[in-house]
């Protein structure tokens, strides 16, 4: 496995072994939500199930118990029960492969992995090792699918060293498997008319591509389709752009790009955008997971990163951002702990992105160095600003 020279692993959280009781609540709800919810939720199974990152994320930021039991009952009644009509126990090591994208599946794959970390005595990191990266066609290759949650859930998984999290995030992998692993298992000719290794540079670049002036009118997921349908060929020549020297230390630079876009961006919709937010909290899942990548699949897992940042800016129709705007924010809270605490206190504590957002500006300031305050400014901007996601669209009648 890889030893990240820039990433030092993150803390771990044995939950088993800490007393206090918050860790003890969400020992409690975790396993709840894992044996009672499926890790994909109505309508048509598109949506995700987001628990362990908003109870994990909210007990990073200092939530007591009674402020997790409020999370997961407001998101409860969202959520699919397992013993619905779904699918279950038809899923074996021989025919695992057989489902891939197929999300119907969600609690068999479920079921699928449970059995698969039992028959490994509980050493979840060997099955994730085992399907995540074996074969020509690895299933890492398409986990920035169904916007890169199987990412996001695999590092709570890991900060947590929770099993359960690590079956639901392999069985998020296998059903939202998409096109996009295509890109990786068999790389395009190289069509690029640039090269760059810089995220500001690409958005840039697509900013500026006639190609994509007014492909569309509305804002969201839908797009993802149209783009794959009908601009593959400008897809592909943006994609194949990306020059990979170290991967680590790019992605730290894509930190910074990543915490600017999802606090600056403007949208048509105005507000703060949803999908554009998932940039930066795919982005410290990376940075949660990258030490644990093998050497050989570093370069890969930047890839699909960069394809997912560019479908995501172009699916939100290219907006442009601010960071000066940061630099100038006049800050409420100037402390981490106070910032932390203004979100718990926030009507928005139970949305079950809210916290992940907070955190992941933490998160870029402790591997990047404050910048001038720079992440503490967009976290209390943020939290000051805040009035619900935008960014959805047409919404998802749209999506087909």
């Amino acid at each position: 496995m890889a030893n990240s020279a820039v990433f030092e692993k993150a803390p771990i959280y044995r939950l088993g072994e800490l007393e206090d009781d918050p860790a003890k609540t969400l020992a409690k709800l975790l396993k709840a939500n894992h044996d009672s919810n499926a890790a994909l939720r109505n309508p048509r199974l598109i949506f995700h199930n987001h628990v362990p990152h908003a109870l994990g994320s909210s007990y990073l930021l200092g939530a007591d118990s009674t402020k997790l039991e409020e999370i997961y009952a407001a998101e409860k009644p969202n959520l699919c029960d397992i013993t619905t009509d779904l699918v279950r126990h038809v899923i074996t090591r021989d025919n695992w492969r057989d489902f891939l994208g197929q999300k119907k599946y969600t609690a068999a794959y479920v079921d699928y992995f449970d059995t698969e970390i039992e028959k490994a005595n509980g050493d979840w990191k060997k099955v994730v090792v085992d399907h995540l990266y074996s074969g020509t066609q690895p299933l890492v290759n398409s986990f920035c699918g169904g916007l890169g949650h199987p990412f996001i859930h695999l590092a709570y998984g890991y900060e947590f060293d929770s099993k359960e999290v690590i079956s639901e995030a392999l069985s998020l992998g296998c059903t939202e498997y998409d096109q996009m692993h295509v890109y990786l298992d068999t790389p395009p000719p190289d069509t690029s008319t640039y090269k760059t290794g810089s995220i500001a540079e690409v958005l840039e670049n697509l900013r500026n591509d006639k190609r994509f002036a007014n492909y569309t009118e509305h804002l969201g997921f839908a797009n993802m389709f149209t783009l794959f349908g009908k601009f593959e060929p400008v897809l592909r020549e943006h994609f194949t752009s990306l020059i990979v020297d170290n991967a680590e230390k790019q992605l730290l630079d894509w930190l910074q790009t990543a915490a600017a876009l999802a606090t600056t961006a403007t949208t048509i919709e105005g507000g703060y955008d949803f999908y554009i937010a998932h940039i930066l909290t795919v982005g410290h899942a990376l940075r949660i997971l990258m030490p644990y990548v093998p050497k050989d699949h570093e370069v890969p897992v930047m890839k699909q990163f960069w394809l997912f940042i560019i479908l995501v800016y172009l699916m939100q129709l290219t907006p442009g951002y601010d960071p000066a705007c940061i630099r100038t924010h006049k800050a409420k809270s100037e402390r981490w702990k106070d910032i932390y605490q203004d979100a718990l206190a926030s009507k928005w504590f139970t949305d079950v992105h809210w916290s992940k957002v907070v955190r992941a500006l933490n998160m870029v300031e402790e591997v990047r160095g404050s910048e001038d305050e720079f992440y503490k400014k967009a976290a209390d901007k943020f939290i000051r600003e805040f009035d619900g996601w935008t960014g959805f669209g047409l919404g998802v009648d749209a999506i087909p």
